[in-house]
């Protein structure tokens, strides 16, 4: 349940992510729209999204963020500057890959949780609570 206090975190509900705020950082244009139609579905309110890591780390700056979702590989680069941005705000966060480059990404950051896309709603939605439920 969220606590209606200002400032109070928000917590996930029993069966979506109503009152969070998710930061999606996707380079692809029709997968950052997926995840952020899922996430919308069940019930996040989507921060972003953001295509690079410049973009992305300017909103985990700006933004009240609870989690976020980050594509592994950027064009340019990775989103390890992001996760960086995120650990030092200790905001949960995993991420999403197409393919195997979790090798892209440097070896403290490779003990994440990683999710294969496409992710479907139930996985992903499952994933973000649990990043929320274990940082609260």
């Amino acid at each position: 349940m969220n606590d209606p206090r200002p400032g109070a975190p928000n917590r996930p509900t029993e069966n979506g992510l109503a009152g969070l705020r998710v930061l999606v950082v996707e380079d692809d244009y029709f997968v950052a729209r997926s995840l952020g139609v899922l996430l919308g579905a069940l019930g996040a309110e989507v921060v972003g999204p953001a295509s690079t890591a410049d973009q992305a780390c300017e909103l985990a700056r700006e933004e009240e963020i609870d989690a976020a979702v980050l594509d592994i590989s950027l064009t340019p680069g990775t989103s390890a500057p992001v996760a960086r941005a995120l650990q030092y705000r200790e905001c949960p966060f995993l991420f999403v890959t197409g393919y195997s480059s979790i090798g892209m990404l440097p070896d403290d950051l490779r003990g994440y949780r990683v999710l294969l896309k496409p992710v479907d709603a139930e996985t992903l939605g499952t994933a973000v609570r649990e990043l929320v439920g274990a940082t609260r």
